[in-house]
């Protein structure tokens, strides 16, 4: 093999050792064989809305993160796991209890007289609000108002689940957080 051939074989060497895990990387990309490393459990609410935006005010002066329940027209044996189940992710952060504020949302049509007894934050919500967020969903809201995540109503046996979920996520969060 002449001085030219080695030459050309080495420049397609270097091209290839550059050029092959590019194509190799876009191949797996277009054809979705590679599944991201996605660890939140709840659905992140895109695109950003706020409270604000929602033509909604806070009651509170404090800057604290917020995980509330919207409580629906009835609120029955279900709603009031739920409601349990959120009290008890709250008490179970610990330390960082104090930087997180359990709240119910309460609907022109929810079902107010069983709730009135527990001794939460209640926050009107509007049809704007009605509409990004369904009835019976837990929803994460930031300390600027921010919604952040939510957690589509689930059925009485996956409620234990349901409420370690939003305990992780809100751990996460407050963990990266550097606001509230």
């Amino acid at each position: 093999m002449n001085s030219k051939t080695k030459g050309r074989l080495m420049l397609l060497a270097i091209v290839l050792f550059f050029a092959l895990p590019a194509v190799v990387a876009k191949t797996v990309l277009t054809n979705h064989w590679y599944q991201s490393g996605v660890t939140n459990k709840g659905v992140l609410i895109e695109p950003r809305i706020t409270l604000s935006s929602l033509g909604l005010g806070t009651s509170t002066q404090d800057k604290l993160w917020r995980v509330g329940y919207v409580v629906p027209k009835q609120c029955d044996e279900q709603c009031q796991q739920h409601i349990y189940m959120l009290m008890q992710s709250h008490t179970a952060l610990g330390k960082e209890q104090g930087r997180v504020e359990p709240v119910l949302l309460i609907e022109p049509e929810s079902d107010i007289q069983s709730v009135e007894h527990i001794s939460v934050e209640k926050l009107a919500v509007n049809q704007a609000f009605i509409a990004a967020i369904e009835s019976s969903e837990i929803v994460i809201v930031d300390p600027l108002g921010q919604l952040v995540m939510h957690y589509p109503k689930t059925d009485p046996s996956q409620l234990v689940m349901q409420s370690k979920s939003v305990l992780a996520d809100l751990r996460k969060l407050l963990k990266l957080s550097r606001v509230g």
